[in-house]
This record gives structure tokens, sequence and C-alpha cells, in this order.
């Protein structure tokens, strides 16, 4: 007897040897069949969908789980419409119940959205007298502090030293403003982490509830346990108590930060590099959690003008930084490969996406291949001469179509019209072969899986102009491939999810309508009437 039958759906199996069918059968946690194969087959439960879609349940590679679920605990001061009145206010507001001497956090600050201006220093001590404030970016590269929190890190200390890969950043006199960038958020970040075990569990759970009501079944948890990214040693720990409690709605691939792996005292014939104690490594774990690629900051973002290009930015006088000295982020990237790890490196500007490439290939040249392939993460400003190795060596990449929206028209000055045509590419990795998976960076940016499909469809900003150039718009058969079949290849869980094939884990949404057929500019809206991980419902309106 199987578990469940689902009857007179669409079913679109991103399955080339089946693309289609009308019925569906799960047992065990796996896909048993379609139609005449299992409609006659008794099952403990059989629902009639009424013509609903049925499509892979939806893959977000990238993405920053318990980061996200902090923020839903913050204050939100995401493109306000009183502008900067109202952020200072809500500001206020939460310091008037915030003990002194506690922290203030917020999130969602984008400075693009309040007409390039960053909340004034003054005010804000002002307003939160001796509490420190921690006002995350958008784009999480970068943050607000307010004087106190700035004491506490010693960064007003006579003789304080910007940290490599990072700065605090000072008006014309010297004085800082507030804005701290890249590393340098990890001395306010490093006074109030590691957060405890329950706050993580806790986040991953409200986080997660989110995700299932999407239509999301897997993700990448990009950057764990250390750096700036990170927010407890502990984290696996904490996933695990999660997916024991219930709280883990959607599998989880975890991705180390780099800054946290180590030189380990093995025996010289290993060839060790780097790694973790145990030995553990890239592939490690089940279908619910598993260990991924390590993840290596190359360079910032592209939003705050921190990522690191060939040439200045447009009407600027900087070209961004990369995070550390060329030949050490080099020599870290080949010590965890030849180690085990699978890599995932953060590359945005072209000059970092230049040394992302050259340092995979020459990776992969010495020490061989990996099950999990090599990614480059965000691959933000990608030229046509690198396509051809990243199709050849296999190497993903995760541009994030989702950007397109909130930050796409401050990128596309950023970049200035000679240069946007390279910005967060699509079409163009589709074309050349290279592994393209859908992926959001939330809470960089909104992380709903089916407005991440309309916007690698329409790439639309916010002023109705397109993020880089139309000519990198997919077909919405592309977008959904993309979150799905390739976000499970580029994870490398091909092999169990990503289509709707017999044997395969029963991860899968159930939609209201077909996003392959629908109006393009409507995908967004699509109701997720189910979501289903290994044939269990986690979210459902039926």
């Amino acid at each position: 007897m199987l578990d469940l039958i689902l009857d007179n759906a669409r079913i679109r199996t991103l399955d080339d040897d089946r693309p289609g069918a009308r019925t569906i059968g799960l047992w065990g946690g796996r896909i048993v069949g379609f139609d005449d194969d299992v409609r006659s087959l008794n099952a403990k439960r059989r629902i009639n969908l009424d013509g609903a879609t049925v499509l892979p349940g939806f893959n977000d590679v990238h993405c920053h789980t318990t980061w996200y679920g902090l923020t839903l605990a913050s204050i939100d001061c995401t493109a306000l419409p009183g502008g900067l009145d109202e952020v200072y206010r809500r500001i206020e507001d939460a310091a008037r119940t915030t003990p002194e001497g506690d922290w203030i956090n917020a999130t969602g600050y984008g400075h693009r959205d309040y007409g390039g201006q960053y909340p004034d220093l003054d005010v804000l001590d002002r307003i939160t007298g001796d509490r420190p404030l921690f006002l995350r970016q958008q784009s999480g590269h970068s943050a607000i502090v307010n004087t106190a929190a700035m004491e506490r890190a010693g960064m007003l200390a006579p003789g304080f030293a910007d940290p490599v890969g990072g700065r605090v950043v000072r008006d014309a006199g010297g004085r800082p403003t507030g804005l701290v960038e890249e590393t340098a958020q990890e001395l306010i970040q490093d006074l109030v982490r590691p957060y405890s075990l329950d706050t993580v569990v806790d986040c991953v759970d409200r986080a997660t509830a989110g995700y299932a009501s999407e239509g999301i079944t897997s993700f990448g948890e990009c950057g764990i346990f250390a750096g700036w990214i990170g927010h407890s040693p502990l984290e696996v720990h904490a996933y695990q108590l999660a997916r024991e409690q219930g709280k883990l709605r959607a599998r989880a691939q975890l991705l180390p930060m780099a800054d946290g792996l180590h030189s380990i005292a093995s025996h010289s014939a290993d060839g060790y590099g780097i790694g973790l104690d145990t030995g553990l490594r890239t592939g490690f774990g089940d279908d619910w959690l598993s260990i991924g690629p390590v993840k290596i900051f190359m360079d910032g973002a592209m939003s705050g003008e921190t990522a690191a290009m060939r040439e200045d930015y447009a009407g600027r006088d900087t070209a961004g930084y990369l995070q550390d000295d060329p030949e050490k982020l080099r020599r870290t990237i080949l010590d965890a490969y030849r180690s085990g790890w699978s890599l995932a490196v953060h590359a945005i500007g072209d000059l970092a996406v230049d040394h992302a490439v050259r340092n995979i290939v020459e990776a992969v040249d010495t020490y061989g291949r990996r099950s999990v392939p090599n990614r480059i993460e965000h691959a933000g400003t990608v030229h046509d001469e690198h396509l051809p190795a990243l199709a050849e060596y296999g190497i993903a990449v995760t541009p994030q179509a989702a950007f397109a929206r909130d930050i796409g028209a401050g990128m596309n000055v950023s970049a200035g019209p000679d240069r946007r045509r390279l910005l967060y590419r699509a079409r163009s990795f589709v074309d050349a072969g290279v592994m393209l998976a859908g992926s959001s960076d939330r809470p960089c940016a909104d992380g709903n899986a089916l407005r991440g499909i309309q916007a690698f469809v329409d790439r639309l900003t916010s002023t109705g102009d397109v993020m880089g150039s139309a000519d990198e718009c997919l077909t919405a058969e592309q977008a959904v491939t993309a979150y799905t079949r390739t976000a499970a290849e580029a994870s490398g869980h091909g092999a169990v999810k990503g289509t709707l094939t017999p044997g395969k884990l029963a991860d899968l949404v159930v939609l209201g309508d077909d996003p392959l057929s629908v109006d393009p500019t409507t995908i967004k809206d699509i109701d997720v009437v189910a979501t289903l991980v290994g044939g269990d419902f986690t979210h459902s309106t039926l």
C-alpha cells in the first residue's frame, strides 16, 4: 500500500525521459511511479488535486537561514516609506524598551533606498544613548553602528587599525561615520556572539517554516560557524537539534566558512592541508543534513561598491577590494581543496571572478575533480572569456536574479553603461553549458522562490529598467530548472532529487497554477498549495 497518491494533477517532472504525468505515487519518502503504474494501487491517502500543478520542490542553494531567522526578530529598516525619519523613529522606539547597556539589533538598511544616505551618527547616538546599535545593511557586507558599539569594539582607541579585508569608514576629518565594512563587522559581532544553541534552533524554526510556505524543500546555508557570517561554532549541532525537534522543515546543505578551517596533525602521507577536527569534509551527512563546499570570500558586495573590480566604479575613484592578499586567498583555496573540500568561492567583481576562476581551475588541475561541484557564489560580473572554463570544469554559478527589484538599479549605476551587461548574467551561462543554480542570498534579497523564478525571466528593477541586460532573461522553463534540477546537481545531489523520477526523494511542491504557462509577470503571484519533503507535508492548504 502506498503512502500517498496525488491524482488529477498537471505534473511537470523536469525529467527529460518523462516530462509530464497526471498521477504520482509516493511510498517510504520516495517517488514510486506515475499514472497507470500507480493509479490502481491502494494508498493510505489519495488526493484529487483538481488540475493543480506539481513540480519538484524548490532548492535555494545560497541563502543564510540562521541570519534570516534573526532578522525576523529584529527591527526592520527595509525601504521604509517615511525615509530616514522613520528609521530613526523605529530605532528610538526600540531604545525606549531596551535596558541600558543592552544591544539594539536592526536589519535591512539599503542606502540607495534612502537617496544614497546613511544614518547620521550624532542622531543615532542621541536616540540610543549607551545602548550599542548594530544595524545591518541589506547586503550583509556592511553595517551601521553607533558610538557605544564602536567604543566596545575598540574602534575608537588610539592606534586602531582597520582589519584585513574590511574598514571603519571615516569622514574627511578622520572621524568614524558609523559605517563598518566587510570583516570590520566581526569586531562588533564578536561582542554578541556566539549565539546560544536555543537561539539558532529558534531561528531555523522560524525561517524554514517560511520556506515551507514558499515551496522550498532544500537550501544551502552559505557560511556557518566562523567569519562575519557565522553565528556559533556549534551551528552544525544546532541544526541537528532542529532536525531532532521537528523544527527543520527543509533539507539543509551546510557550507562552513574557510575562516574556521585550520591545520591538522595528520600523517605526512595524507598530504593534508586545512580542515576540521575528525576530518569532516564536503559530502558528509545524509539526505536531511549534509556538509557542502567550503565558503571562501574573495571580495565584497556590488551594492556597497566593495566588490573587487578591474576598473573603478562608474564616477568613483574606487574599484573595491579583495578580502585578503591574492596569494593568501589562492593558498587557502588550494589547501582546502587538497584536503577534500569542494569550493564555494564568493566572487562578485570581475577582478574577484578572475582570481576565483583561475584558482579553482588550478585546484582541479592539480588535485582532480570532486563529486560535489565547485561553485562561484554570486558570479556577479563575469566576462565572456570565463564561460568556456566554467563549463569545461563543471563550475556552478549562483547569480541572484532576486537582486533585480531592490538593488538592481543601483548596481546598474555602479557598473556603468559599458559593464552593466555583465551583471548577474543568466542566459549566457545556460547557453554556454554552465550550471546555473537558483538562489536568493536571503535575507539580502526576497527569498521567495517564485519571485526568484520570475526575476530570472524579467530581471525588472524598481525603476522599470532591467538589471544588467535583457539578453540575460531566461525562459520560465529555464528558470524553474535552475531552482530544481540544476540546483540539485550543483549541490551534488542530482542523483536523489531535483526531478520527479521514480526512486528519488518525494520532495515536491503543489502550485495553484503552472509557472511554465501563465503570463510570466504573474509567476510570483501563484499560490503555493502544498509542500512535501520526503512525502510528508511541511505546508498544506489542501
